[in-house]
């Protein structure tokens, strides 16, 4: 990966000329800090702001890329008139048809009954936290010794063995996740959005931070600019910024360039 501002005129120079630009940007990590607890993550008023005037440029179409449900999302984020991924693609909010969600009812309903038996279980493990975004299940264990993570992941997985439904298990930062298997990422999500827009001349920018970004950075890398916020040993993005902080400056710089 190159450092985005060791390459920041030829990245720019791209998004001038682009016809269009669709922003996919991941919320956790990206366009906020990491917390310890997911609900103390608040998009900063500069932030906002800059999304704000990024989205009333008529050459800009942007969607809001994240692990959270959509309901979450589009409240944390406040921007009418954009598009909202939740879950990591199972469910798709477009301004003019509402939200559409791509997990059977049937399956929603066994990831209730595996919540509540996680609960039971890990009720006692002190700092684990579950979070029940409606399409997955989270389990957070941040703020736990980590000791005790051998012992969940392999508690998480029996439910999910004994379950009727077909489930994966998906890892990010400090969080295990039972996602429905073969169902949607954030790649496919993308995807799905890019469909949605006269393809001719646009140039798609991805900024995520975690894992689950990869999906989309592969299906990205050749015809778009791909940015991870951080430096992983290994990651499909192009260019890399190394926090938040550094993603509000590039937003500045683009926000500046496509204002001339």
């Amino acid at each position: 990966m190159e450092y985005v501002f060791d390459r920041i005129r030829k990245i720019l120079e791209r998004l001038r000329e682009a016809k269009h630009i669709f922003l996919f940007l991941d919320y956790d990590g990206t366009l906020t800090p990491i917390v310890s607890r997911p609900e103390e993550a608040h998009l900063s008023r500069e932030m906002k702001g800059l999304l704000s005037n990024l989205k009333k440029n008529p050459r800009v179409h942007l969607a809001i890329v994240s692990g959270r449900s959509i309901a979450d999302i589009r409240k944390r984020v406040g921007l009418k008139g954009i598009y909202y991924v939740g879950n990591h693609g199972l469910e798709i909010f477009e301004p003019k048809h509402g939200t559409k969600r791509f997990v059977p009812k049937k399956v929603i309903q066994e990831m209730g009954r595996i919540r509540n038996r996680l609960n039971n279980q890990l009720s006692k493990v002190a700092g684990v936290h579950l979070e029940d975004k409606g399409c997955i299940l989270a389990v957070h264990y941040r703020n736990a010794d980590l000791k005790w993570v051998p012992s969940m992941l392999m508690t998480i997985k029996q439910e999910m063995k004994d379950s009727i439904s077909s489930f994966c298990i998906g890892q990010g930062k400090f969080v295990f996740e039972v996602r429905p298997k073969s169902a949607g990422d954030k790649g496919v999500a993308v995807c799905e959005l890019l469909n949605r827009v006269d393809q001719d001349g646009v140039l798609p920018l991805y900024i995520g931070d975690d894992q689950t970004d990869e999906g989309a950075f592969k299906v990205l890398r050749r015809q778009g600019i791909t940015i991870m916020v951080g430096s992983p040993p290994f990651s499909s993005a192009r260019y890399y910024v190394k926090d938040p902080a550094e993603v509000l400056q590039f937003f500045d710089r683009v926000r500046n360039e496509l204002r001339s």
